[in-house]
């Protein structure tokens, strides 16, 4: 079952054979809030999406009803769409559910992986780090998906894989905002090399602390992200496991929907 829902899940941001118009918008706008086209608040007019998805009004507004439900669309009275805006305790939220949630699923995995299970995760780190070098960051997103995918497939518990999907598009948010930033995408693809090294190991304490440690790197991204839009966020809770955040070490955006969302 958690191979099923994963695959759904991770699949999210490729073409899908049969897809309808409403699911390839909906495929598009996703692509371009998570590859930083579309910015976080950023105020989305009906009519130029309508002209440049080439849709109708009414569809158009299913493909945004299925985005609110994913958390990357808000859709008030009388404001009319806009991109979702993560505040530092969402972030903060978030972070302590992923990182124990995934941390428990990389102990499992470290107890239950095979040779080929290894053998994948190597492949996957391969082409994170051959989209690091050509600058694809849907690609890198792709391919740190497809490694917490082959994770969650074994990781034993069904229970436990599907309420890490439920978190998948504002995980995913989350992930998309750092690796835009410059230097981030490098350093995640180093700590999950250190995971796979931990699984190689057989330590499943060290490959749920390596775990929790890359998802307090990605967290600590999206709060310097908000840190910088809003000057004084009210922080709550755990920052990260060293008790500081992460600097990041500078900034990118643009916006519109073209090159790789719009395909």
């Amino acid at each position: 079952m958690s191979e099923i829902v994963y695959a759904r899940g991770f699949g999210a941001f490729a073409d899908t054979p049969g897809a309808t118009l409403i699911d390839q918008s909906v495929r598009k706008l996703r692509n371009a809030i998570m590859s930083g086209e579309l910015l976080p608040g950023q105020k989305l007019v009906e009519a130029k999406l309508g002209r440049d998805l080439d849709i109708s009004r009414a569809s158009l507004r299913e493909a945004l009803r299925v985005l609110e439900a994913e958390r990357l669309i808000q859709l008030l009275p009388n404001r009319g769409p806009s991109v979702a805006k993560l505040n530092y305790d969402d972030i903060v939220e978030i972070h302590d559910v992923w990182a124990m949630l995934t941390g428990e699923a990389l102990y499992n995995f470290t107890e239950l992986a095979g040779a080929e299970d290894l053998s994948q995760l190597d492949g996957v780190l391969k082409r994170l780090n051959d989209s690091i070098t050509v600058g694809a960051s849907l690609d890198q997103l792709e391919a740190i998906n497809a490694f917490f995918a082959i994770v969650m497939a074994k990781c034993g518990n069904r229970v436990l894989a599907e309420t890490v999907f439920g978190l998948l598009s504002r995980v995913n948010f989350l992930r998309a905002q750092a690796i835009l930033r410059p230097g981030w995408a490098a350093l995640f693809a180093k700590e999950m090399a250190e995971i796979v090294a931990a699984v190689r190991s057989r330590s499943p304490d060290a490959s749920r602390a390596a775990t929790r440690r890359h998802i307090d790197s990605a967290c600590a991204a999206a709060k310097q992200i908000v840190l910088m839009s809003e000057p004084e966020p009210v922080r709550r809770g755990r920052r990260n496991a060293a008790g500081q955040d992460a600097k990041t070490p500078g900034a990118r955006a643009h916006s519109g929907i073209s090159g790789r969302a719009a395909r």
